[in-house]
């Protein structure tokens, strides 16, 4: 038990600074020294690297968000519910939104944001498609429904959504976090139903590509 609280602490104190600083700008005695460990090679001993921190740090929150959407999935498999393009981008947006609901999701949508198109991590949002079952499931539902379009449109569209997704979340949650936010700030439920209407806005929108 004391180990894996170690552990968590390691994590805390990591992704509150890797928040702040940048991923790339946050070193292994950095986290140790914030995390109140004596051990000062603490942070190598449980996790070996950086890069390896920055990954178990969003893997502690994915893989919840990612169950959440697979249990949404078979509910509504299993009760024969059609799987309209609406609804399967609510599994997709809905788990993750609901991140911003408290200081440590949060700051888990901003650091997601950090690692996408970053070049040790996600050279491409899409491939964010691949990370865990839940959006691969979604993807299943939602490619078949963008097939009047030219292939390449399909790999530009699906990226750009993926992208939008994410940094929409960690956009909002500066925001929500600002003393002096920028512009009027939507409650979480708004925020959600209008990113919902965004992402199906830019997968149904005619295309000029021929």
């Amino acid at each position: 038990m004391t180990r894996q609280l170690g552990k968590q602490a390691l994590l805390d104190a990591a992704a509150v600074l890797m928040d702040e600083r940048g991923v790339d700008n946050v070193s292994l005695q950095d986290i140790g020294q914030a995390s109140g460990h004596r051990n000062r090679s603490a942070v190598q001993y449980h996790f070996g690297s950086r890069d390896a921190v920055i990954r178990a740090v969003i893997t502690r929150t994915m893989e919840p968000i990612d169950v959440e959407r697979n249990l949404l999935l078979d509910h509504l498999e299993t009760t024969g519910t059609p799987l309209t393009q609406r609804g399967v981008i609510e599994v997709v947006v809905t788990p993750l939104a609901r991140q911003l609901r408290t200081a440590d999701g949060r700051r888990y949508v901003r650091l997601c944001a950090q690692l996408i198109n970053h070049p040790r991590f996600m050279t491409d949002a899409r491939d964010a498609i691949t990370v865990n079952t839940s959006v691969s499931r979604c993807a299943g539902y939602l490619l078949p429904t963008l097939g009047h379009l030219p292939e390449p449109v399909v790999a530009e569209r699906t990226s750009q959504v993926t992208g939008f997704v994410i940094r929409a979340c960690s956009d909002q949650s500066r925001l929500m976090d600002s003393e002096t936010p920028s512009r009027p700030v939507l409650s979480i439920e708004d925020f959600t139903l209008n990113l919902v209407d965004t992402t199906l806005a830019i997968l149904q929108a005619p295309t000029s590509v021929t």
